[in-house]
């Protein structure tokens, strides 16, 4: 079974950003930020990956093939929150509020959290530092209006640096054009021939938006491209009947009293990339929730094994892509039955 953009931004209302976190990989903190390395000690023996819209939860189990301990600092990634659809003048969400726990060997562990600033994937900590800038500026009351306030020199500076822009704002009004880049890491030990085991629980920060550019009048354009449906989430032809059956009437015409939810869910996946040879299991679970709900997703070999629930078996498992999970869910519409 193959349940495989980023919708155009016209398409979305009432969008919300796409987050997930990601495998565990070894980092080191250098001159350019955090730096996500190879190991070619630490084996990754098993991974079982839950995903849903509610729950996120992995369990891995790591063994050392040398012969003596190995310390290394371990980061569990972020993907890049998108900017659009932010409304500037409010907080985001704080991750430490949607229920992360790690457990190394059964007993909780603390992580710490680094922030790396980027514009087109380059780090700028050091000129926000530089300028006094904060990097969570969405965490600073009044760094808005201190935008606002700029001398018409600066602003010009600035905007033509990429670190301010006027998307999304009113007239001429500024907001800062970074996203920020957020990893929790931890130390961890890993002594000889004894397996490690490390799980991450947490309650995924998702994105979608209240209609869908799945809708044949839009479907043309939304389904190609490096960020349309099919190459983002694999939608084929099935997800689209199963659409449209719920969407349209026999003859084609829109069912106005049903209106689709969009729930998108992002997992780094590739980082598991970077352990000593190929993850030897991995088992993926995807619970879409409601029976009725339609996901797609890709990921080749996914079964059906029960209303909600799709999972698939890897051996010598090596990821080369990240995971999206598109969940279409369609409800009554406001007035209809």
């Amino acid at each position: 079974m193959k349940v495989r953009s980023t919708l155009a931004a016209l398409a979305l209302i009432g969008a919300l950003p796409q987050s997930g976190m990601a495998n565990d990989t070894e980092a080191a903190v250098g001159l350019g930020g955090l730096l996500f390395e190879r190991n070619d000690q630490i084996a990754m023996e098993n991974e079982d990956l839950y995903l849903s819209a509610e729950r996120v939860r992995v369990r891995y189990q790591y063994r050392n093939t040398g012969t003596k301990p190995v310390t290394i600092l371990v980061a569990f990634p972020l993907p890049d929150v998108p900017l659009e659809g932010r409304e500037f003048s409010s907080g985001f969400p704080e991750w430490e509020q949607q229920g992360m726990k790690t457990l190394v060997d059964g007993k909780p562990v603390q992580l710490m959290r680094i922030d790396i600033p980027k514009i087109n994937g380059k780090d700028i900590s050091a000129r926000l530092k530089a300028l006094g800038w904060p990097v969570r500026y969405w965490e600073e009351e009044g760094f808005l209006q201190r935008l606002q306030a700029l001398s018409a020199d600066d602003k010009s500076e600035y905007f033509g640096e990429g670190l301010v822009t006027t998307e999304g704002m009113e007239g001429e009004e500024l907001r800062p054009a970074w996203s920020v880049s957020t990893n929790y890491v931890r130390t961890q030990t890993f002594p000889p021939g004894v397996p490690v085991t490390v799980e991450h629980s947490y309650m995924p920060m998702t994105g979608g938006s209240v209609a869908s550019a799945l809708d044949r009048a839009t479907r043309e354009d939304s389904m190609g491209g490096p960020h349309g449906y099919e190459a983002q989430y694999c939608v084929d032809q099935p997800f689209l009947r199963g659409y449209d059956r719920r969407r349209y009437t026999p003859d084609g015409g829109l069912i106005e009293t049903v209106m689709p939810i969009e729930t998108t869910l992002g997992y780094v996946l590739k980082t598991g990339a970077n352990w000593k040879g190929p993850i030897r299991r991995f088992k993926l679970t995807v619970d879409k929730g409601n029976p009725q709900t339609l996901v797609s997703l890709c990921m080749d070999g996914l079964v059906k094994v029960s209303s909600t629930r799709f999972e698939v078996v890897k051996t010598d498992f090596e990821p080369v892509h990240d995971i999206d999970v598109l969940f279409v869910e369609l409800v009554p519409a406001e007035g209809g039955r």
